[in-house]
């Protein structure tokens, strides 16, 4: 889903900044107000969280990859506000760092996925849960849904950018940016996402709310009143311990999947999802599972073991996904509207002008998520490694960039430093004590 450089015109990438830098100076000022000592980890948390997923690649319909984002997750849990301020820089970062995206793009893509996502996705979340108990399996159901369409909605709206751009910018009758037309684009961004990264997206927010509910349900409850007074959390608990909900969780992604990857590659596993897996070399897949084996068992025990307690679940949970996140470098083919120019070369017989001279207009330090002194003719192991290294870097590079944001905006409001954040209740409020006279 993210936009790189050539594919879309200039105009149209700066010129979405009147959209989107209005809406950030408003969710910054909305924001300030509920800055806290609990409120800027979340948002680090939640901004890592989604750099995490969108960096793991899964194969969909058509032979292409796509990706989740955790807005709506990111929007039920901090509000719409911080939402978008966590997923834009999430996305600057792969921008700037990482070349996931166009530096001219950065404006449309934070607008499709850190904008439009979140809004969309919590507005269906809340029109869907209602005045529901904050432990009901309604929001459970609730989150999915809206998550669901959260991220269908902003698809739609990257398959129209692009697939506007032959109409808007062509010469001699050839597109100069993106050759795919709105025939083309909305129908190959719709079904892949429809039949793939929606329903992952929806498995993900419905399984962290559930979790949630069942272990942190204080984080559910509205930051924008947390300094209105104390709070209730109501509703009954969910009775599945932790280890079931996530085991469900994973089971119903991986049923979703498979279903969806043989009933696209008309029953052959050879070729589910609509791509050849012959194209595999599954020798450099198993050195490359055994080598990221190896790392989980060596750094996920010690990152739990040298973590403050605090942070050790949180901490432990990102160290995983980083190491694990590799795995979406084994499903062939490339995202819809991020191939490279030879991609586009062989599907159309030459490359769009624009598209040749924007396509190289920056150069990220870590481009495609790998170390510098890589390249594609090391093996994939080495690949791996350098993915898994990028995507720390990444993490580490967001949770300063969040700080530093959010001391900032509170140093602009120095008010919000001295508000504490009273106790959230679980359960039924204590009966008051009365005094007599």
């Amino acid at each position: 889903m993210h936009i790189p450089d050539g594919y879309i015109g200039p105009i149209m990438s700066l010129g979405s900044a009147l959209i989107t830098m209005p809406t950030w100076a408003i969710a910054v000022k909305r924001v300030q107000k509920i800055l806290s000592n609990r409120t800027v980890p979340l948002m680090a948390i939640f901004a890592a969280f989604s750099f995490t997923i969108m960096m793991f690649n899964v194969p969909v319909p058509g032979g292409t990859t796509a990706h989740g984002v955790g807005g709506t997750l990111a929007a039920i849990v901090l509000g719409p506000s911080a939402a978008i301020i966590t997923v834009s820089m999430s996305l600057i970062i792969q921008a700037l760092f990482f070349g996931d995206g166009g530096i001219l793009a950065i404006f449309l893509n934070c607008l499709n996925m850190a904008i439009i996502l979140p809004l969309v996705g919590y507005g269906v979340y809340r029109l869907i849960a209602g005045q529901s108990p904050i432990l009901s399996t309604r929001r459970v159901w609730a989150a999915g849904i809206g998550a669901y369409v959260g991220i269908t909605v902003s698809a739609l709206a990257v398959g129209i950018e692009l697939g506007l751009q032959p109409l808007l910018f062509s010469e001699a009758g050839r597109p100069l940016y993106s050759p795919y037309g709105l025939a083309e684009a909305i129908p190959a961004m719709l079904i892949s996402h429809i039949f793939g990264a929606s329903a992952v997206e929806a498995i993900i927010t419905s399984l962290g709310v559930a979790y949630l509910q069942k272990r942190y349900p204080e984080y559910l409850t509205s930051l924008r009143s947390v300094f209105a007074g104390p709070g209730v959390v109501e509703g009954q608990q969910v009775g599945r311990p932790v280890w079931q909900i996530l085991a469900i969780g994973a089971g119903a992604l991986v049923v979703c999947l498979l279903g969806l990857g043989l009933i696209s590659g008309g029953g052959d596993i050879g070729h589910m999802f609509g791509a050849d897996w012959s194209q595999v070399s599954w020798a450099d897949v198993g050195s490359m599972l055994l080598v990221v084996l190896v790392i989980a068992i060596v750094l996920i025990p010690l990152t739990y073991f040298l973590l403050p307690k605090r942070f050790k679940g949180v901490g432990t949970a990102f160290m995983a996904a980083a190491i694990i996140a590799p795995l979406g470098l084994i499903a062939p083919g490339f995202a819809y509207g991020e191939g490279s120019t030879e991609d586009v070369q062989a599907a159309f017989g030459y490359i769009p002008k624009g598209l040749h001279d924007l396509s190289t207009i920056f150069s990220a330090p870590f481009s495609g998520y790998n170390l510098p002194f890589l390249s594609d003719s090391n093996a994939l192991w080495q690949t791996a490694i350098g993915y898994e290294i990028s995507g720390i870097i990444g993490m580490l590079l967001l949770g300063l960039a969040v700080f530093g944001v959010t001391y900032l905006a509170r140093r602009r409001e120095p008010e919000a430093e001295s508000q504490d954040e009273p106790p959230i209740l679980i359960g039924p409020a204590p009966p008051q004590k009365r005094t007599g006279t």
